[in-house]
């Protein structure tokens, strides 16, 4: 090589190499927030090379949700308050001023609460027969599955009966004298419990 070209080679300043790995982590981790949460979505890259203009998005599809320039390694976007509806996959990009990369999609799941669950007697209803087979019903209209529930009479658990895939769950018995009184159930699905309000069952004896 020519003296004067190696010369001019090394006189050429060299251009920084941009970014090549981005990358999306969530606070709380692991991709699971409980309803009425924060969500922190954290961009983060492998280096610096001056303002970085980070993007995050909801979807596969990309709705943009915020845009950031800033000279560090982590960007961070908030949602303050997380419903439901908000479980989706979200994702983030960068781009220091070559093309955006993004990182790989994270599912984001929400956890919610039961509600306070209702308490229904079958089809005998509050009145019932002496050696009747009474049926309760115990729901939770809201709440994320599995949901437990628990039968009681006055504070004697009768029984248990869960709903893997939500919604309610029954509980059967044959009736006897002693369980004249009150009845309620709970609800639990790890995010705290509910009780249902108590029900008073009326018993009559065996018609003659």
């Amino acid at each position: 090589m020519l003296p004067w070209l190696l010369l001019l080679i090394c006189a050429l300043p060299c251009e920084p190499a941009g970014i090549s790995d981005v990358s999306l982590k969530t606070r709380p981790p692991g991709g699971w927030v409980m309803e009425g949460d924060k969500l922190v979505l954290i961009c983060s890259v492998d280096r610096v090379t001056g303002n970085i203009t980070y993007f995050w998005y909801r979807g596969a599809l990309g709705y943009q949700l915020e845009t950031k320039t800033q000279p560090s390694l982590t960007a961070e976007f908030e949602i303050s308050d997380m419903k439901q509806s908000d479980a989706d996959q979200y994702y983030c990009a960068a781009n220091d001023g070559h093309d955006p990369i993004p990182s790989e999609l994270v599912s984001i799941h929400v956890r919610v609460p039961v509600s306070r669950p209702v308490l229904t007697f079958g089809d005998s209803g509050t009145q019932a027969v002496l050696g009747d087979l009474v049926e309760l019903h115990c729901k939770a209209l809201r709440g994320s599955p599995p949901i437990f529930y628990q039968f009681y009479h006055e504070s004697i658990i009768l029984g248990n009966s869960s709903a893997p895939s939500g919604g309610g769950a029954s509980f059967n018995f044959s009736l006897t004298a002693e369980h004249s009184g009150n009845f309620s159930c709970e609800a639990s699905n790890g995010q705290g419990a509910q009780r249902s309000e108590v029900v008073a069952l009326n018993l009559t004896g065996k018609p003659t």
